[in-house]
């Protein structure tokens, strides 16, 4: 399942400046394939952390809106607000977390 639940360019402006705050000075030609890695690994904490927060029914339903190309922005957020998520909150625990790993070192992160 490919997420298109964040834009991919905000993913790369979070790791842009994740990799400019871990490499200050640094040209960031050097990083392309962590960059890569970094929002790839990113999207997929995103994606578990909203299914994590679904029930089995509602992870089926996200999968069919996921996969109907007519689905919108205002597709997804009348789903999460449906189900009373806070899809915010979940968006801003994870990539909370990710940075934190992503300083640490995590190969994962």
């Amino acid at each position: 399942m490919e997420s298109q639940l964040v834009d991919p360019a905000i993913l790369g402006q979070f790791v842009d400046a994740l990799i400019s705050e871990k490499y200050p000075d640094q040209p960031e030609t050097n990083f392309a394939n962590l960059r890569e890695k970094a929002i790839k690994a990113l999207d997929f904490q995103i994606l578990k952390s909203i299914l994590g927060s679904l029930t089995k029914e509602q992870g089926a339903e996200l999968n069919q809106l996921l996969d109907n190309p007519s689905s919108d922005e205002t597709t997804f957020e009348n789903f999460f607000k449906d189900y009373g998520i806070n899809l915010e909150a979940v968006l801003k625990d994870t990539m909370v977390k990710f940075k934190d790993d992503f300083m640490k070192g995590a190969q994962n992160a």
